[in-house]
């Protein structure tokens, strides 16, 4: 049977449970014999009366990890979540094992072809999510991946709804863009409050909607306002659906890794790139070589960054963006008794993975970010499911044809997301794909870190992570009286505030 994206399939003694390829929301425990499904690890947790995992809430804590593979660690003792692209298969030995199911798709140099595919596709999503539903709408940010959502469904059906969250800055001119377009399309615009001013990105206590718990703490909680505000406009509870543009960027444009991805996708032409690569990024010759021929194995780079991070190695002398990912630090304020466990739990989970989500850096760095964007899209679904939450990028037959694409196809001076545009083109005008930049919102980060200093300044002792331990009130208290914030101290908060209101709520949601 299927129900809610889950498979079961039965044969003679032998059990294989499943869910959407790119949903890692199944979760499962053994009770006395007894396998236990679900795609809501909270729901084990109640069923079971299981504890929350104080190792689990530390590790959640560390914004710095890559999403991959610690988006796998339940923050639930006891509760085991299914790896991405793989299925369970239960049997006679009532040993539960993981097979994985999906490989990343062969590179495909027929790229008019895979164009082709990726239109139909794009077309036939459309279709099947619109037909049985009496209220549409989407998403008009001004970006180019609405815009392409909204210019293809306005191509098809003739009435639809679009919602844009204004602008606070005179800098930003996304509300200009979003207008020009919905006047371009001949719809009105129903213009929100800006993320700044609805966003809950600092939230530490707030309830969920509809008291719903998660199975993870809600990252997006910056538009959490916006999400609401489209919920309530909709009239038709239950008949309308949504459109959502999450997924595009992965999908269309380079990754951090770009240029060591093309080093070894076009071998010996490579050459004259990597000489144009640190001329452009102004690395030096030597280093940049370094860093475009280093063959570093995902699991290696991961175990000597969490090394370096937990202080068992030495500090690196120099960054690289063609790294697998980032560098590792741990907040000040995380309580040292839990550096060890959480630094066993990291090092467990990563030798339970067999290597990365792809061999090729720049897909392996696509397909993590998929995999949080299609938590996004879970979440919104359970949090606001009196809305139907769709985003077209984020189907796996779009991601498997995107993939196949070599990135050289992706590089194009003119245009933003060449083969964005070229798959529809004649669909959405040029201009979209021409804007030379994106706005910027980083300034709504920086006040809204003051503004939750301040509050919470005399509120963190009664915070739960203090109150488990996790986290030195002392130490936090310091950093949040500081007259300057760095950009990486805003962003372990905005993480600590996410984890605590996940944390305040589960523990509610427990008694």
């Amino acid at each position: 049977m299927v129900s809610k994206g889950i498979f079961v399939l039965v044969d003679h003694h032998e059990v294989m449970v499943g869910g959407a390829l790119f949903d890692v929301s199944l979760s499962w425990k053994m009770l006395n014999d007894i396998l236990i499904i679900s795609d809501s690890a909270s729901d084990i947790a109640r069923y079971c009366d299981l504890n929350i995992s104080k190792s689990a809430v530390a590790l959640n804590l560390i914004s710095s990890l890559p999403y991959y593979p610690f988006q796998n660690i339940p923050l639930w003792d006891g509760v085991n979540k299914i790896h991405p692209f793989c299925v369970l298969k239960y049997g006679k030995t009532q040993e539960v094992k993981q097979f994985k199911n999906w490989m990343s798709p062969e590179l495909n140099n027929d790229v008019e072809l895979t164009l082709q595919n990726i239109r139909e596709r794009f077309f036939e999503l459309l279709r099947n999510h619109t037909s049985s539903f009496a209220n549409i709408s989407a998403d008009l940010s001004g970006g180019v991946d609405s815009a392409t959502i909204a210019y293809a469904l306005k191509a098809h059906y003739a009435d639809i709804k679009l919602y844009h969250a204004k602008t606070d800055s005179k800098w930003n001119s996304d509300s200009k863009w979003a207008t020009m377009i919905a006047n371009d399309m001949n719809e009105s615009l129903n213009s929100l409050p800006s993320i700044g001013a609805s966003g809950r990105r600092f939230e530490t206590d707030m309830p969920y909607s509809g008291l719903t718990l998660p199975d993870s703490p809600v990252f997006w909680a910056d538009t959490e306002g916006y999400v609401e505000n489209i919920v309530h406009f909709n009239e038709n509870y239950g008949n309308s659906i949504h459109f959502t543009g999450l997924g595009g960027d992965e999908l269309f444009t380079p990754m951090p890794a770009y240029a060591w991805s093309i080093v070894r996708q076009n071998r010996m032409r490579s050459v004259t790139f990597g000489f144009q690569y640190c001329l452009i990024t102004r690395t030096p010759f030597l280093q940049g070589i370094s860093n475009l021929m280093n063959n570093t194995s995902f699991k290696e780079a991961l175990k000597t960054e969490i090394d370096i991070g937990f202080g068992h190695a030495k500090l690196r002398k120099k960054e690289s963006d063609l790294n697998w990912f980032g560098k590792i630090t741990i907040p000040a304020w995380l309580v040292k008794d839990y550096h060890v466990p959480c630094y066993q739990t990291a090092m467990k989970t990563l030798n339970e993975i067999s290597g990365a989500l792809d061999s090729d850096r720049s897909r392996h760095q696509a397909l993590e970010s998929l995999l949080f964007q299609k938590r996004v899209l879970s979440q919104l679904n359970v949090i606001y499911g009196s809305l139907t939450w769709i985003a077209p990028f984020l189907d796996s037959k779009m991601i498997e044809s995107s993939l196949s694409i070599p990135m050289r196809y992706h590089l194009e001076s003119e245009l933003t997301k060449p083969m964005l545009y070229r798959a529809i083109k004649g669909i959405v005008p040029s201009e979209v794909f021409t804007r030379g930049f994106k706005g910027d919102y980083s300034s709504f980060l920086y006040k809204g870190y003051k503004e939750s200093a301040k509050k919470n300044i005399h509120a963190v002792r009664d915070f739960k992570v203090v109150e488990l331990g996790i986290v030195d009130p002392d130490i936090l208290v310091s950093e949040l009286s500081m007259p300057t914030a760095l950009h990486n101290r805003i962003v372990a908060f905005e993480r600590l505030t996410a984890v605590e209101r996940w944390l305040h709520n589960a523990m509610s949601y427990s008694s």
